[in-house]
């Protein structure tokens, strides 16, 4: 991982949930020796935040906010007039040695993603590209460990492999290199719901025409609609924490990335 995705990942992690209340609490105690009020006030805001953060029902309403631009959901035989070519899957980690595979394998949201698509090629009959580098420079890439899931463990067939990529725009502009070579101009996305809105983005910033092909929902059991979805827990956490966190990558990704559609147009 080089200095500035470094930096991008702690500055991620300090800006979301629980990160982001441990600072202000922090800051409350300091401020607290100064203006005792003033302290007070932050302390009493971290808590509250931290509950309201840590509700599934908060969660919930986060995300289906941002999983707005994964719909409609897609649907295989009711799109008679598309054009796509190929299906792309968006890596989103790996689990390091892991010990019941002697080494590294595909993360959870990984796994939920090359589900879905190995659903899709048996539906369509299209191509599948995995998209994954080595992030701290591991000697298997993300791509290689998906290639070998879905091959292995879904009986997929993986006729492309974009193993360069860091991060999302990344996952768009190598992937793009590989697609253009095949005469590929059209392809089903294959990502999280939640993640959908930054990963099309950066296809359409680098020119690639994708149809969402989103997966992994964000959903409530009957047991949160009552009690439990007013209660803190870890999964509230964590649904709060995502959904934040997309909102804050793309925000990011649209500052940096502003000249990205032009600078890409003239790249080879």
């Amino acid at each position: 991982m080089e200095n500035n995705d470094l930096i991008a990942t702690v500055l991620g992690t300090l800006l979301t949930p629980p990160g982001i209340i441990v600072l202000i609490a922090l800051l409350g105690f300091i401020v607290y020796l100064k203006w005792p009020l003033l302290g007070a006030a932050l302390l009493s805001f971290s808590i509250a935040a931290l509950v309201a953060l840590s509700l599934p029902m908060t969660g919930h309403q986060l995300l289906t906010g941002i999983e707005t631009y994964a719909l409609p959901v897609y649907e295989p035989g009711k799109e008679a007039k598309t054009t796509s070519q190929a299906i792309v899957v968006l890596g989103a980690g790996r689990s390091a040695d892991a010990p019941e595979y002697q080494g590294d394998t595909v993360d959870t949201f990984t796994l939920e993603r090359l589900r879905y698509a190995a659903y899709l090629q048996r539906k369509t009959g299209l191509p599948i590209l995995v998209s994954g580098g080595s992030t701290h420079h591991e000697s298997v890439s993300e791509a290689e460990l998906m290639r070998a899931v879905l091959v292995d463990d879904f009986h997929a067939n993986v006729k492309f492999i974009e193993d360069k990529s860091r991060n999302t725009l990344e996952n768009a502009r190598y992937s793009r290199e590989v697609l253009q070579a095949a005469g590929i101009n059209q392809v089903y996305l294959v990502t999280h719901a939640w993640h959908m809105r930054r990963a099309l983005w950066s296809f359409q910033t680098y020119g690639v025409a994708a149809i969402p092909a989103a997966t992994g929902f964000s959903h409530l059991g009957r047991e949160d609609t009552r009690l439990l979805g007013y209660l803190p827990s870890a999964r509230g956490m964590r649904m709060s924490s995502l959904a934040i966190r997309e909102r804050i990558g793309y925000v990011w990704y649209t500052f940096k990335q502003t000249s990205g559609p032009d600078t890409s147009k003239k790249e080879n």
